[in-house]
């Protein structure tokens, strides 16, 4: 008799526990930083680039700004093709911004880029660019609650599990045929 109350106490020592981890919320991780794109300055510190659309065509008259160190080192407009230049830079890492684009590049003065490193860099203006923001389907609003409210899905699972374990009052033995 004793072996049944004790397992008895256990499950449903495991249900509430089960129920009250599910209120803690768990750490999350920031997500990672996109780390900065190489690119090798040419002589007198000159960095090239043009500025093309989602569909590759090349955006003139486009301004581009340069930003090191929180304050914009260099701002200038892309010619009828696109492309520009910014002389006098060195070597650093610097947020390049144009037309709906902002990245983080490390520009790498002439002859000590890594072998990896671009010669210019090419801005994709984003505007055109549609990225799928959840699922679409009989189910895609169902996934989309779901991955939003991790948690309390969670906490639904484990009571799914929990509940019927911890309500189980079967105390008797098995029947012996």
């Amino acid at each position: 008799m004793k072996l049944k109350t004790l397992t008895k106490n256990l499950k449903m020592s495991a249900a509430m526990l089960s129920c009250l981890g599910m209120f803690v919320a768990p750490v999350a991780a920031a997500p990672p930083a996109a780390a900065p794109r190489d690119v090798a300055l040419h002589q007198g510190g000159v960095l090239l680039g043009q500025v093309v659309d989602a569909h590759g065509a090349s955006l003139a008259k486009t301004p581009v700004s340069l930003v090191s160190g929180g304050k914009e080192v260099a701002r200038t407009q892309t010619d009828h093709t696109g492309k520009f230049t910014v002389s006098g830079l060195k070597g650093g890492v610097y947020q390049v911004a144009s037309a709906n684009h902002q990245g983080t590049y490390r520009l790498w003065s002439p002859q000590t880029a890594p072998p990896a490193a671009g010669r210019g860099i090419m801005l994709v203006s984003g505007k055109d660019v549609v990225r799928g923001q959840g699922v679409s389907g009989p189910f895609g609003g169902v996934a989309n609650w779901i991955a939003k409210h991790p948690i309390m899905t969670a906490g639904v699972v484990a009571a799914g599990i929990a509940l019927p374990i911890a309500l189980d009052d079967d105390d008797d033995p098995p029947a012996t045929p």
